[in-house]
């Protein structure tokens, strides 16, 4: 970002005493990572108020303070009724400067890899900027965009929502070019209420593509695809599962360290190897959709993915002695779940298979359901082990139905450690996963250090 003080208060609609030539490259909203000349946003959290810390940004270098009340203090104080809304509102004034063709991603599973995929392809056709990790929402996004210098040739940015409203926040502030909506799942449903509840605000984010623009939708969502038609913008259709639709997945087949897709573009059907760790089909359509739209050829995505490399937390596999341990601890809803288990047992086929899970947080009503059918497809996979912390353990439990293998509520690593012991010798595979509150990091940390 490079504007002065005064064109940072017109964007925001903020009141300042006088005009202000003073150029800022940088917002902050932690004191103490400010550096000097940084402009300083006040943010109320629900735990900690940013004007009680604007002091402390002064006397590390803010040279101007955004602020929702009088402060007295050696520097400009921009005026405003809501700083988080003011730094949406700054963010799009930031947004209507840049050169780039600007992408919105968003989905229930698997957004933050497809557009760290999308991001790695499209740097190959031009500079490419992008969110860090999952800076997604109405804090993280205007942060994301006020990060980046404007004479980027593509932003890919993902956007998460949890509640009515969150869409339409975020849509103003991307107002973007083009929009991927990778799937959608029965994630936030204390917020969004129903699987139709989340595609019709998943779908909010198509209000907002600029005119001209158009979006990627996935055909294999039906409520997806019945709330993407309502809206105006041009469509393009994917498929991971073969269905009819402008890019469709037709075969994924397994190799020794690589997977080869099909796909069928137009009349055409085109074949790429890709990396082991793009092992979701509906991830890479989404992608070839995008990327082939915005002018790519598929030979030339094809080979940008082969600098690609998991996010951290997201199913990233690493051997530990004869055992493959799965990280894909960051988060965890229905859809992912079911998708991480499926591809864990693939790998696991004809080894020893373990679980170590946690809850499915947000779910709200839907959560006793939800878990008794995680249950349920525990007892599908042939897993010698399960061990799951949380409080809905008693309802995977009721969903195991015959399951054949062990089952165990645990609170910690070492009750894990403990229970397998006797089969540590042997190889097998060991998926880590659940919802961010349950930390399950801290279950793969500790037996990955401990293993052997």
């Amino acid at each position: 970002m490079n504007m002065t003080l005064t064109q940072i208060a017109s964007a925001m609609a903020a009141s300042i005493e006088q005009d202000h030539d003073l150029a800022v490259g940088r917002v902050c909203i932690d004191s103490r990572a400010v550096r000097k000349g940084d402009l300083f946003f006040c943010i109320v959290g629900q735990k900690l108020d940013g004007h009680e810390f604007a002091r402390q940004a002064v006397e590390n270098g803010a040279c101007a303070v955004v602020a929702s009340t009088p402060l007295d203090l050696d520097v400009p104080v921009l005026l405003v009724r809501d700083t988080t809304s003011a730094l949406g509102r700054l963010a799009r004034a930031w947004r209507e400067k840049t050169r780039a063709r600007v992408i919105g991603v968003s989905g229930s599973a698997g957004k933050t890899t497809v557009k760290e995929m999308l991001a790695q392809v499209l740097s190959a056709a031009g500079r490419t900027a992008k969110n860090f990790r999952n800076l997604n929402n109405q804090i993280g996004l205007p942060l994301s965009i006020l990060e980046m210098d404007g004479d980027e040739d593509f932003w890919v940015l993902e956007l998460g929502i949890s509640r009515p409203g969150d869409m339409d926040e975020l849509g103003y502030i991307l107002a973007p070019d083009a929009a991927l909506l990778v799937n959608i799942g029965a994630c936030h449903l204390e917020g969004l209420g129903s699987l139709a509840g989340v595609a019709e605000q998943k779908a909010v984010l198509l209000d907002h593509v600029r005119k001209g623009g158009f979006a990627c939708v996935n055909a294999d969502y039906p409520e997806l695809a019945q709330e993407s038609a309502k809206r105006s913008p041009k469509l393009v259709t994917f498929s991971g599962t073969g269905a009819r639709a402008d890019y469709s997945c037709l075969r994924q087949e397994n190799m020794a360290d690589a997977i080869s897709y099909t796909f069928r573009v137009g009349h055409e059907e085109l074949r790429c190897t890709v990396s082991s760790s793009i092992h979701v089909a509906e991830n890479l359509a989404a992608v070839v959709a995008m990327a082939m739209e915005m002018g790519m050829t598929f030979a030339a995505i094809e080979s940008a993915l082969a600098a690609y490399s998991p996010v951290a937390q997201r199913f990233v596999q690493t051997r530990v002695g004869t055992w493959l341990f799965i990280d894909d601890t960051y988060n965890a809803n229905p859809v992912s779940m079911a998708r991480s288990i499926g591809e864990a047992g693939r790998l696991g086929e004809g080894k020893r298979l373990v679980l170590v899970l946690g809850d499915m947080l947000e779910l709200g009503r839907d959560s006793v359901r939800a878990h008794r059918e995680l249950g349920r497809l525990i007892a599908g996979t042939g897993a010698s082990h399960c061990f799951f912390q949380g409080r809905h353990a008693e309802d995977v439990k009721d969903g195991l139905g015959d399951f054949n293998g062990i089952f165990m509520k645990v609170s910690g690593a070492e009750e894990v450690l403990q229970a397998l012991n006797a089969v540590r010798c042997d190889q097998g595979v060991m998926l880590f996963k659940g919802s961010r509150g349950c930390k399950m990091e801290q279950y793969y940390s500790a037996l990955e250090r401990s293993w052997v």
